[in-house]
Parts: C-alpha cells; sequence; structure tokens
C-alpha cells in the first residue's frame, strides 16, 4: 500500500514539474510574440504619420538643358518631418536609380528636414525627354511615383 502511495506521489510531482516547465515555455513565448506586435505597431505607426507627394505639373517637368538637370518637387503631406538630403533620398526614373545633384527646402535652404505642408526640391541628372516614371523613396521606404512628359 505504501508502495502505492509513493509511486502516486513520485508521478503527481512529475506532472507537476512538466506543467511548470510548460507553462514556463508559453509565458516566454507569449512575451516575445507582444513585444513582436509592439515593435511592429510603432513601425507602422511611423510609416503612416510620415507621407509626401510629388506636386510637379505632370505635363510640365522642368529641365535645365545646359546642365542636364530636372527638377522634382515634393510636399511633405504626413505629420512628421522627413529628412530631406541626398544622402538619405532615392529617385527612380523608368526603373533606373538616377543621382541627385541637390536638395532644398523652398523657403528656407538652411533645413535638411522637410516638415510637415514644406516643399522641397530635389535636382536630379536626367537628361532625356518623353514620358518617363518618377519614383521618389525616402529613408523611411515611402514610395511616391507619378508619370511625366520631360520636355
Amino acid at each position: 500500500m505504501a508502495s502505492n502511495i509513493f509511486s502516486e506521489m513520485i508521478l503527481f510531482v512529475s506532472v507537476l514539474i512538466i506543467a511548470a516547465a510548460v507553462s514556463g515555455i508559453l509565458a516566454t513565448t507569449t512575451h516575445e510574440i507582444s513585444l513582436g506586435i509592439d515593435n511592429k505597431g510603432d513601425i507602422l505607426s511611423s510609416r503612416l504619420s510620415q507621407d509626401f507627394e510629388i506636386i510637379n505639373d505632370p505635363e510640365n517637368i522642368p529641365r535645365d538643358t545646359s546642365t542636364g538637370t530636372i527638377l522634382i518637387y515634393i510636399k511633405n503631406t504626413g505629420k512628421s518631418p522627413i529628412t530631406f538630403t541626398k544622402d538619405v533620398l532615392t529617385v527612380m526614373i523608368d526603373g533606373d536609380v538616377v543621382p541627385i545633384v541637390s536638395t532644398k527646402v523652398i523657403n528656407d535652404e538652411s533645413l535638411e528636414v522637410l516638415y510637415p505642408s514644406m516643399v522641397g526640391s530635389i535636382n536630379v541628372s536626367y537628361n532625356n525627354t518623353g514620358y518617363h516614371v518618377v519614383k521618389v523613396i525616402t529613408e523611411g521606404g515611402i514610395i511616391r511615383s507619378l508619370k511625366v512628359y520631360i520636355q
């Protein structure tokens, strides 16, 4: 009789140890998942608060034939500032990355940040005419494109 009680007690303690281990693993996994969701939420929130639009007239892109450059105007339509330097922006025309000659914030050329509602210009080295697709990409991965005619 006593041996049955000891063996049942050993089984009971074993089950408790296994249950404690499983609950510890589940608690750790749940915590890691919640941290991942929180990080993704922060990233999504920052992407949603940063936004911009290309505001050029699609039928009349300013082009300087002597320097072989075109001007692209963008406006910050989001709620957060956008870093506005040639080192962090990318411009693609018809799928090819083109060199950025300069960037400047309209009405305040000393700034390197485009605050909400501000307009900036990107001077890009490109000398081809005709219809093209222009894409501007920020460091946060926001992409805007516009089909334009370059004269």
